[in-house]
């Protein structure tokens, strides 16, 4: 996403800088072209420096599974006040943030009830407070090269077995990479709508809800039309097993949140998201085919 973002920074001829935690990221956006400043912890002090003079900050620094010493707490919430603080510090007028569909639910439905997006509805509360130039997105899945969906698809139907969980009934609204760039580029530059306007909030979605099972078969259709190997079997695994081997340490890579985030069925109306940009969204299918061939759907649109 950050990539896709400071891409499409460059090309509309903007002035963009991407923070990273390390050199070697440093030297990845360097190799795109794109500039980078190393600041490795998120805490305001160096964030303030590496803000000042910005017009916009996007953050998208957050953590969808506990590991490795980082935790919801520490890096989604205490991560986005520094931030939040940081930006406020350095005199920047507006902050973007990328929350998670599901939020607006949280305490109202199972899937969407549990830590991870409670520091996401906390993380929001946080640039909340920083003013009324705050904006907030809450993605579904976001699609294109190297995705975390497309991509662990493609290595199973590669490998001739796909395990789906349960029966594929549950929804996403998978989302073009290229709009959730777009769609943040264009708050960050916008101004809210009048004076004193509360923040906004939009849910980032594609322009169609669609359950896993079909989604698997047109991400297989996609793969196909590219002669990538798409010749499978589907292993279905119950809903409750799947809980149980995530709770007792992990299910195919899978936490119990990322579970949750999986089955959590959430859909949402695209129409405010298409009115940000002042055009329709990418269509699922190219959006997927952009995936599964690398490259960023709707990069040359008009």
């Amino acid at each position: 996403m950050g990539r896709a973002l400071l891409g499409l920074a460059r090309r509309e001829g903007l002035q963009a800088v991407g923070l990273v935690r390390s050199e070697k990221s440093a030297r990845g956006l360097a190799a795109l072209g794109a500039d980078a400043r190393v600041v490795p912890r998120l805490e305001e002090e160096p964030l303030a420096a590496a803000l000042r003079g910005a017009r916009a900050v996007v953050h998208l620094a957050m953590i969808g599974r506990e590991r490795d010493g980082e935790t919801y707490e520490g890096v989604n919430v205490r991560g986005t006040r520094a931030v939040v603080d940081a930006a406020r510090r350095a005199g920047v007028p507006r902050v973007v943030l990328f929350s998670g569909l599901g939020v607006a639910r949280y305490g109202l439905a199972r899937r969407c009830t549990n830590r991870y997006f409670l520091s996401k509805l906390a993380a929001e509360v946080e640039l909340f407070q920083y003013g009324p130039e705050a904006v907030v997105f809450r993605p579904s899945y976001i699609v294109g090269p190297g995705d975390g969906l497309v991509t662990k698809l493609l290595k199973e139907m590669a490998a001739g077995e796909v395990v789906r969980v349960g029966d594929g009934r549950y929804r996403l609204q998978p989302i073009a990479v290229s709009d959730a760039a777009a769609a943040a580029l264009a708050a960050a530059r916008n101004p809210p709508p009048g004076a004193g306007a509360p923040p906004r909030v939009f849910d980032l979605v594609g322009p169609e809800p669609v359950s896993f099972q079909s989604f698997l078969e047109r991400t297989a259709a996609a793969a196909r039309a590219q002669e990538r190997k798409a010749s499978f079997q589907i292993r279905e695994v119950g809903i409750e097993e799947a809980d149980r081997a995530a709770a007792a340490g992990g299910f195919r890579g899978m936490g119990p949140d990322d579970v949750d985030v999986l089955l959590c069925d959430e859909v949402s109306d695209p129409g405010p998201l298409a009115q940000l940009l002042g055009r329709p969204l990418t269509p699922l299918d190219e959006a997927v085919a952009a995936a599964v061939g690398g490259t960023i759907a709707g990069t040359a649109r008009a």
